[in-house]
């Protein structure tokens, strides 16, 4: 049992699992210290997703009160992400929630997204098997170190498109970078993983790997460029940029009026 946890009550140990929460719905307890606009800043300048390790954050009332990662959650907010991998902790008490942010914050050193993944596994958490499941049958693994098209690295993405499109346009998106870009490192990295799942999410998988086979590295040519202009990288508008790039270059060569073109809906455009 976690010592931390159980200084915290000797009659019962929260519940805890590891989930993609919306930054929305995290609150900061009153017993935070003040947030330091230059250490948010230099949060944003130095961004590295495989650096910021999870938030913490109790599941009370409705809601998640946040009990670490006050600085990195505005750090979140100002890039433009929608939701932050937390550890989410359940049964605490205000009182506990104060203890636990006290004891934390007096000798930690934060788990990696990558160490989170693979506890959840080693738990049974059910979203970390079935992630695992369906990258493992699309020919990829999940893990760290040197960047290579079957080692998917982003758990941000792998969690954002189970949580907010379902475990099937996980399963597709993998299946169509699988046989679409095969062998192309940045075909399956975060930013890629995300907007395929948008493409998929609104369009399906229709003819995607017939049209887009050779056009990989002008889609992120396209991407890139659009990206140096304006956008954080992982926000819900880059990945919507990303699939709007798909759907321009999958209609180049189809006449006008082909049923085969695909709509930018305007639906979607409204809601973007």
């Amino acid at each position: 049992m976690n010592s931390t946890l159980s200084m915290i009550s000797t009659e019962k140990t929260p519940n805890q699992r590891i989930a993609s929460i919306p930054l929305a719905k995290i609150e900061p307890g009153d017993y935070q210290r003040p947030t330091n606009a230059r250490q948010v800043a230099n949060i944003v300048k130095n961004f590295d997703e495989a650096k910021l390790g999870a938030l913490t954050v109790s599941e009370r009332g409705g809601m998640y009160r946040l009990i670490d990662g006050a600085h990195r959650s505005c750090a979140l907010r100002t890039l433009g992400y929608t939701h932050a991998l937390c550890v989410v902790l359940t049964g605490l008490t205000y009182e506990q929630e104060a203890e636990y942010f006290r004891k934390q914050n007096q000798d930690k050193r934060p788990l990696a997204p990558a160490d989170l993944f693979k506890a959840g596994l080693a738990s049974g958490d059910e979203q970390c098997a079935n992630i695992n499941r369906i990258v493992r049958a699309n020919g990829f693994n999940i893990g760290t170190g040197r960047k290579d098209f079957y080692r998917l690295m982003s758990f941000y993405a792998l969690y954002t498109i189970s949580e907010e499109f379902g475990y099937k346009v996980l399963d597709d998106t993998l299946f169509l970078i699988a046989n679409t870009w095969h062998g192309i490192a940045k075909a399956s990295q975060s930013e890629c993983l995300l907007g395929v799942a948008e493409f998929v999410s609104r369009y399906g998988i229709t003819e995607f790997a017939e049209r887009m086979h050779e056009k990989f590295a002008v889609v992120w040519y396209d991407y890139c460029e659009a990206m140096r202009v304006h956008g954080s990288v992982g926000s819900a508008a880059s990945r919507k940029k990303f699939c709007r790039i798909l759907v321009q270059h999958y209609n180049k060569g189809l006449v006008h009026n082909s049923k085969k073109r695909l709509k930018w809906e305007t639906d979607h455009e409204n809601r973007d």
